[in-house]
């Protein structure tokens, strides 16, 4: 594209990799907490499932480089580019979480080893959440250098990567009812504010323009896309609730959570998609 980058590449990243964070924290905190071997063990395994989600979306988000060549170029600007600053962060984490994955496969992993190394991941976690949160703070593009820009991302995060993390913890038999609480909770507060944020956004685009177009003519349709966030993202939380139900299987329980986590996931990245398209500059 003649703007240089790909919205779909970069909305699949900032979809799934900041879900796939979240959804590491959870489970890295349940295994903090777990109260015998045998649940840190499952836990250890499926940690596999968020580190494949993240990095599902960091592979997606490569393709709008070019060629892999353009990457290296990026890490030239770690520390005065937020670009680079997302990308370096988005490796740490992905290479922390990869590596103890890899080496916690094994049964006796020591428990000394195992806990400040996902108390590192975690920090990384977060530190990538931020970083990707703040990377469009560019004032050429006043579209994105707004306060909407890191909330939108960071709620649409929590929203979906919580409903994941019941998903990975319901893969690995982890059935903790206050936790599951506690994160369809998180996950409900998300959506709302989540809402009420792409709401006021929404309202403030109407006051951006250049001296060619205004931000609200660059995506006529964002109404339609809030209320289709609104709509899959109910539909989400409705399923997520309905499979803390004790009386459900653990099978029909894993079934109704995927379907909770496509439509969550779905919600998002409608709404990322319709970020990319504001893409608009100062003008001259």
């Amino acid at each position: 594209m003649s703007s240089g980058f790909d919205p779909v590449s970069l909305a699949v990243f900032t979809t799934l990799a900041p879900a796939g964070a979240v959804a590491f924290l959870v489970l890295a905190l349940a295994r903090l907490a777990a109260p015998d071997h045998a649940d840190a063990v499952r836990i250890d395994r499926v940690i596999a499932l968020p580190f494949a989600t993240a990095l599902l979306g960091f592979i997606a988000s490569a393709t709008h480089l070019g060629t892999p060549a353009n990457a290296l170029h990026v890490f030239s600007g770690v520390g005065t580019s937020p670009l680079s600053n997302e990308v370096l962060a988005a490796v740490i984490f992905l290479f922390l979480v990869g590596a103890y994955w890899m080496c916690a496969f094994k049964i006796n992993f020591p428990d000394g080893i195992a806990d400040p190394w996902l108390v590192v991941a975690s920090l990384a976690a977060v530190a990538f959440i931020a970083c990707t949160s703040l990377a469009y703070a560019a004032r050429t593009v006043p579209t994105w250098d707004t306060v909407f820009t890191p909330v939108n991302l960071i709620l649409a995060a929590l929203m979906a990567g919580t409903l994941l993390a019941l998903l990975f913890l319901a893969v690995a038999r982890i059935e903790r009812p206050l936790l599951n609480r506690a994160l369809m909770t998180l996950s409900l507060v998300a959506l709302v504010f989540g809402l009420g944020s792409l709401l006021l956004q929404q309202a403030d685009l109407a006051t951006i323009g250049n001296n060619e177009t205004t931000a609200l003519s660059l995506v006529p349709h964002y109404p339609l896309v809030i209320a289709a966030f609104a709509l899959l993202g109910v539909g989400a939380e409705g399923l997520g609730i309905f499979s803390l139900r004790r009386s459900l299987a653990r099978r029909g329980r894993i079934v109704v959570r995927v379907a909770a986590s496509l439509l969550a996931v779905a919600a998002v990245l409608a709404v990322r998609t319709a970020f990319y398209n504001l893409h608009m500059t100062v003008g001259f």
